[in-house]
């Protein structure tokens, strides 16, 4: 079976350097099982797995808010693990390293179950990880979302299903 992931990106503090208040937004509406059904704003620290969305900017390095969206619709980005990171104080390059290898293992587990079908339609995606900023560190936050897709091509299935 193809890999999904022809190459692996780290995100820079990709979420973490929010304004605390913002990033805790949900406007999506979601069903009982907590999928997205309707699209609205997100933010970076309410995401859940399986989560669907679009960056106003999929290109940028940090994201507060972005915008969740049911996995039918067209999306970039799929929150395909969630996890966290250990460390007891921060350094950007050991944070940053740690969320890459919680993804890399995360997303090579599920490359490895996926239906050849899915594996054709992500075989061109990369992934990226939110994870914190030194400030939302600060605050507490060691949450890493492992997501897998484009910058530039859209998706209308999830990866998950």
């Amino acid at each position: 079976m193809p890999s999904i992931i022809r190459r692996t990106i780290a995100g820079a503090a990709v979420g973490g350097a929010a304004i605390w208040g913002i990033a805790g937004i949900d406007d999506t509406t979601r069903d009982e099982s907590g999928e997205i059904v309707e699209s609205g704003d997100l933010g970076v620290f309410v995401t859940q797995l399986g989560d669907c969305l679009n960056a106003d900017d999929p290109t940028a390095t940090e994201w507060t808010t972005t915008e969740g969206v049911p996995c039918s619709s067209p999306h970039h980005w799929q929150v395909v693990f969630k996890g966290s990171v250990n460390a007891t104080t921060y350094n950007e390059s050991a944070v940053s390293n740690e969320a890459y290898l919680v993804c890399k293992y995360a997303i090579e587990g599920l490359a490895v179950r996926l239906s050849n079908e899915k594996a054709q339609i992500y075989e061109n995606s990369t992934s990226i990880e939110l994870f914190p900023s030194n400030a939302s560190f600060e605050k507490g936050d060691r949450a890493i979302d492992c997501l897998v897709g484009s910058k530039t091509e859209l998706y209308t299935t999830s990866l998950l299903d």
